[in-house]
């Protein structure tokens, strides 16, 4: 469609969906609106600049961080001497808190000064550094990456908690109904029904999934969804075992129909998505 808004991907290649590099001067390409299918934290330790994110404007000033989620309509109006980092990252390389600290933030919350940001960006460099090197062995890098960028995305975590937890008192009622599912979906089976999820927290399936729509703009169904595909792409890229256990882990009995599902929603049979991330 001539009017479609440019969609980026991660390759594989990028170490099992991450890439960390500088903030390029030349920021031409990303000056038109566009959307990605995974997360940029971005890293601003020098310079200003201003930012539009699903049709909210950022002006940042260094040192600060920016979260943008996957679909999110964004691009940059200008940048003005900036340094820093760029980390794009597959969702289910998130640690879990992250991640639900991540969905739970509204746009206003998605940029955040720093401050006593020394430590963040040691951790930072190392991971540039691991990243970059030749002299990890291939087999290991994977790994070693992971273990860094755990690291240090949990050194980012505390910036956004200390944003959600300041504006607590003013949390609507639908948006902490929405924290706590999410919350209990990283603790139960996806596979779980939406009326299970409702029965935990008390409320009716139905007021339930007008809460989470409200809030995030998707049903239940859709995090149902995103939540099984990130554990199970875990355990496809992380572990040996069998689909077959797998699915029965995730709390599919018919590992069959949860292979037609994980192709349905990714266009990749688990298979074909564990050799692409292991090539």
């Amino acid at each position: 469609m001539k009017n479609q808004l440019p969609f980026y991907s991660l390759e594989p290649s990028n170490i099992g969906g991450l890439i960390i590099e500088d903030i390029p001067e030349d920021i031409s390409y990303a000056t038109m609106p566009h959307q990605d299918d995974h997360y940029l934290v971005m890293i601003m330790m020098e310079g200003v600049g201003t930012m539009e994110m699903e049709g909210e404007v950022f002006h940042c000033t260094a040192p600060a961080m920016m979260v943008i989620k996957p679909l999110q309509v964004h691009f940059a109006h200008e940048v003005h001497q900036a340094k820093g980092w760029i980390i794009s990252t597959a969702p289910f390389l998130l640690p879990d808190t992250l991640a639900i600290a991540f969905q739970s933030l509204q746009i206003k919350q998605q940029y955040a000064s720093l401050r006593d940001a020394g430590d963040l960006i040691q951790m930072v460099l190392t991971l540039q550094a691991t990243f970059n090197t030749s002299a990890c062995p291939a087999r290991y890098k994977p790994a070693v990456i992971k273990g860094l960028s755990d690291a240090l995305f949990h050194r980012i975590l505390p910036e956004f908690e200390c944003i959600l937890e300041n504006s607590a008192q003013n949390i609507r009622q639908a948006a902490a109904i929405t924290r706590q599912f999410m919350q209990l979906l990283q603790q139960e089976s996806a596979a779980q029904t939406p009326a299970f999820f409702a029965q935990q927290m008390h409320i009716t399936p139905a007021h339930l999934n007008d809460c989470v729509r409200e809030t995030t703009g998707y049903p239940l169904t859709y995090w149902r969804q995103y939540a099984m595909l990130n554990a199970a792409k875990r355990l496809l890229y992380y572990t040996d075992k069998p689909v077959k256990t797998i699915a029965w882990e995730l709390g599919y009995e018919d590992h069959t129909y949860f292979s037609r599902l994980f192709r349905k929603l990714t266009g990749d049979t688990p298979g074909n998505f564990r050799s692409k991330f292991h090539e």
